[in-house]
């Protein structure tokens, strides 16, 4: 009975993250990082965003895209959020280099998912191909990205390792839980 009861929890704990999913890998994220502009550009070219008590602008044509993501590395922030450090492709990260190089002392805003999560202060060029999002990262846009990317570090052939093991794991949590289901309405049926 007890090890029926711990493996139910262990279940549930598991089936947690991909319940959402409803049986289907998470969905993607949009993550874009965006520099500062000037009112100046015209509403066509700027979005405003409230940064303290002042308000800034930034360029609506985005520095990064998903699709030069090669990899990140996450970490819990003080507040309860998340923040990643993502490397970029060679191409990227020499765009990177060369915006960074141009525009400092100005802003760098990261939008995830139509949403502002972190700005950071250009105060020198980014040589390395990283970008950082010190905070606000929900744990299910870490979960997806852990889908869509390998962690800083890991093989491809790792993540795909990985990848498959968290689906044995939704797959087996999601069996259990399943069986735990038709042990209670067994149980009051009788």
């Amino acid at each position: 009975m007890i090890q029926r009861l711990t493996l139910t929890l262990l279940a549930c704990v598991i089936a947690v993250p991909s319940a959402a999913a409803m049986g289907k890998r998470p969905e993607k994220n949009s993550l874009s990082f965006h520099l500062q502009g000037d009112q100046s550009d015209g509403p066509k070219m700027v979005f405003p965003l409230p940064m303290g008590n002042k308000k800034r602008f930034f360029r609506k044509s985005p520095v990064t895209f998903n699709k030069e993501i090669v990899s990140l590395k996450h970490f819990i922030t003080e507040d309860g959020t998340y923040g990643a450090t993502f490397s970029f492709n060679k191409a990227a990260a020499g765009r990177i280099a060369a915006i960074t190089t141009a525009n400092q002392d100005k802003w760098l805003v990261a939008m995830l998912n139509g949403r502002p999560v972190d700005a950071v202060f250009i105060d020198k060029p980014v040589g390395d191909g990283r970008l950082v999002i010190w905070r606000g990262i929900k744990q299910v846009e870490i979960i997806r990205f852990e889908y869509a990317m390998p962690i800083t570090g890991e093989t491809s052939k790792q993540w795909k390792k990985r990848i498959k093991g968290h689906e044995e794991q939704r797959k087996t949590a999601q069996k259990e839980a399943k069986e735990a289901q038709n042990e209670r309405n067994r149980r009051r049926n009788n």
